[in-house]
């Protein structure tokens, strides 16, 4: 089915969209796991959600029918893992919505109508998602013939895969529109108030200059305050909901780089400056390249400014003898010019897509052209192409590189206003010439890539160390830690969520997310093998979802009750009748800071002070302040002047509170959403 064909070309973008758009990803904040180790009823679960057991096999299908629905869309077989991983997080997203949230937004009311549904498709607000799916690739814009040649012809495609498209996108635009009225009824009793905004208006309207002291907590070592446990216990009780976290693992892990050896190097060298000797004086560089490089050359060309200037000034100087050695880390290039043309820039044709078949059809067509036949006409009858036919055939203008190279060099063996055809991997292409920029000066490079790889004898002696580590670091932590340091190894520490993927900084390393999370505290993992390189891990720690022990927040409460209580040292010496007064006790002299006012977020020569910023705000003119204990010392100051500006009016304080009310709906909506669902994500220990 001919719109159906179109979906699929465009199905790289309508991956990304649908992806992206389908579920209001951006509301799901990291849920996490809670509970100890899983219990043997639990190994085929993937997740909990307000009570409801995820099973694996039912996520597993699920995610399967995403990926059915995607890969017809996009012709393609196999969905990059990212894509993938995109598709196992919207299914997650999507059960959340419907065992969690939904139910509620049902419960009062919130529903989708028929009427609604029509008017989403074919009415005045078009959905965000039909409109992504049926744009026109050539303007982006959303392209209303698409869709109605798609839905006139559903019921004609004997494979049922229009259908399952249209169902999916309809299940992603209603419940879209759901989750968007519940976030439209919140909106609407947001408000703000009159003293709100005769507040504003006043702290707006003034900036102070100020004079004032500081002493530093860094002028108290912190070996003299002993924090107590029972301080720490009653801080930890009175505050146990600001530990709450989300499950993570705690990993050690040591690298074994597998990296060419001087040898190699050697090799390597020897290697490149035979291939450059051959190189020089090949008939036909670009073949030669090919056939000896381990990246294929890039086929483009390209003009003087779009190369780097040292290779530019070889190509568009001399071009004599070749370009290279270069070599960039563990890779060497060489470079030769293997072709000169003058080339437009910019180019515009339109088409008329046929079946490769049709021949004969499209020789007709060529001819009829030819002939003075209306193009638009034409292309209304026959091409296959439904998006560029809606616009004549018009495929705009595009550089040589948007399309592919048969096509490109049809065009630009084809005088302006003339006719061509050409076959290419979509079909049968008669096209017309509507555009040709001045032609410039462009080079083709035939450009031999040649890395530096490790041998067989490096790759055996690396995993000789690896194999020796193993067997010192094995059976406890104790053994990891000693093992590294009598191999002069460097520990890197990492922090794995259940949401993540891969190591931060090690990629393509799921295998080690999957082992910690199926690990216990104190494991070491076998030997990972990496992108060419060897990880041995080891389990440090493990947290669930929920709120911290005392034991793990206990450095922290520490820190912060002596901060609480260098505060209150340093407070007490400020003493004084007079800023002078404090400022010769403490022998320092007073410092300056000026236009400050409520709304301030930085104090030139002090920094990030909120506590300072809001006591300044409020404090009375030629008074000394109270001792204000903020981040970094305590502050003593007077208010030396304060400027009435009246550059702020009430209604334009109430519209900047509204308006800043409403950018945090949904951060705060998600908060809310977030802190009455109840998530038991255990995705990775299996994904």
């Amino acid at each position: 089915m001919a719109t159906l064909n179109t979906l699929r070309t465009r199905g790289g973008v309508i991956v990304s969209i649908v992806i992206g758009v389908a579920l209001l990803a951006f509301l799901l904040g990291d849920f996490g796991t809670t509970g100890a180790n899983m219990m043997n009823d639990r190994k085929m679960k993937v997740g909990q959600i307000n009570g409801k057991k995820i099973g694996y096999v039912e996520f597993d299908n699920r995610v399967n029918h995403y990926i059915g629905v995607l890969e017809t869309m996009s012709g393609s077989k196999t969905l990059s893992t990212e894509q993938q991983d995109n598709v196992r997080n919207q299914v997650w997203e999507t059960l959340i919505m419907e065992n969690a949230w939904l139910p509620g937004m049902e419960k009062s009311g919130l529903q989708v109508s028929e009427a609604e549904q029509i008017d989403m498709v074919d009415g005045v607000y078009i959905s965000p998602v039909i409109r992504s799916a049926f744009s026109n690739p050539s303007t982006g814009s959303f392209d209303v013939n698409v869709l109605h040649n798609f839905i006139a012809n559903m019921d004609k495609d004997a494979t049922g895969q229009a259908m399952m498209i249209w169902n999916f996108l309809k299940d992603q635009m209603n419940q879209q529109r759901q989750f968007g009225k519940f976030a439209s009824l919140i909106g609407k009793g947001m408000y703000v108030t009159d003293l709100e905004v005769e507040q504003g208006v006043a702290n707006s309207d003034q900036v102070n200059n100020i004079a004032y002291v500081m002493k530093g907590y860094d002028q108290i070592a912190d070996s003299t305050l002993a924090i107590p446990t029972a301080e720490v216990q009653k801080y930890y009780d009175a505050h146990k909901e600001t530990f709450r976290r989300s499950a993570g693992r705690d990993v050690e892990y040591v690298m074994f780089e597998v990296l060419p050896s001087a040898a190699d190097n050697a090799a390597a060298e020897k290697e490149i400056n035979e291939l450059a000797t051959e190189f020089a004086v090949s008939e036909n560089p670009m073949q030669y390249a090919s056939l000896n490089s381990q990246v294929q050359p890039n086929k483009n060309y390209f003009a003087e400014n779009q190369l780097p200037a040292e290779l530019a000034a070889y190509a568009f100087g001399t071009s004599e003898g070749i370009y290279g050695p270069v070599k960039e880390a563990d890779t060497y290039t060489l470079s030769r010019v293997a072709d000169t043309k003058m080339i437009s820039d910019s180019l515009g044709a339109r088409h008329i897509l046929l079946d490769p078949a049709k021949k004969e059809l499209a020789d007709s067509i060529l001819t009829a052209l030819k002939g003075g036949a209306a193009f638009a006409d034409l292309s209304a009858l026959y091409s296959q192409d439904e998006a560029a036919k809606a616009q004549g055939g018009d495929l705009g203008i595009f550089t040589p590189e948007r399309m592919v190279p048969e096509f490109t060099e049809a065009v630009m063996n084809t005088e302006k206003g003339g006719f061509f055809k050409v076959e290419t991997q979509f079909g049968l292409h008669v096209g017309e010439v509507t555009y040709k920029s001045a032609p410039k000066k462009k080079v083709q490079m035939a450009t031999i890539t040649y890395r530096i790889e490790p041998s067989e004898a490096t790759q055996q002696e690396i995993y000789a160390k690896v194999s020796k580590f193993m067997g010192e670091a094995t059976g406890s932590y104790a053994n990891f830690e000693k093992a590294a340091t009598d191999n002069s190894l460097s520990k890197r520490v990492v922090r794995i969520r259940n949401t993540d993927h891969n190591v931060n900084g090690i990629d393509n390393s799921r295998e080690i997310v999957r082992w910690a999370y199926n690990g216990k505290k104190g494991d070491i993992s076998s030997i990972f093998e990496v992108d060419g390189n060897y990880v041995i891990a080891a389990l440090t720690g493990v947290s669930e979802d929920g709120i911290a022990s005392m034991e793990e927040v206990a450095p922290q409460i520490i820190a912060t009750l002596r901060l609480e209580k260098k505060g209150e040292m340093v407070a007490a010496e400020m003493t004084g009748a007079s800023l002078g007064e404090v400022a010769s006790k403490l022998n320092m002299e007073p410092k300056t800071a000026d236009n400050i006012d409520f709304n301030s977020f930085y104090i030139e020569g002090v920094g990030v002070e909120p506590k300072l910023i809001g006591a300044v705000a409020g404090a009375k003119e030629g008074v000394l302040s109270k001792p204000v204990v903020g981040a970094a010392g305590v502050y003593r100051f007077d208010v030396t002047s304060r400027t009435q500006i009246e550059n702020v009016t009430p209604e334009s304080e109430k519209t900047r509170l509204q308006t800043n009310a409403q950018a945090y709906l949904m951060e705060r909506l998600n908060q809310a959403l977030v802190a009455r669902t109840e998530v038991m994500d255990f995705r990775a220990k299996f994904f």
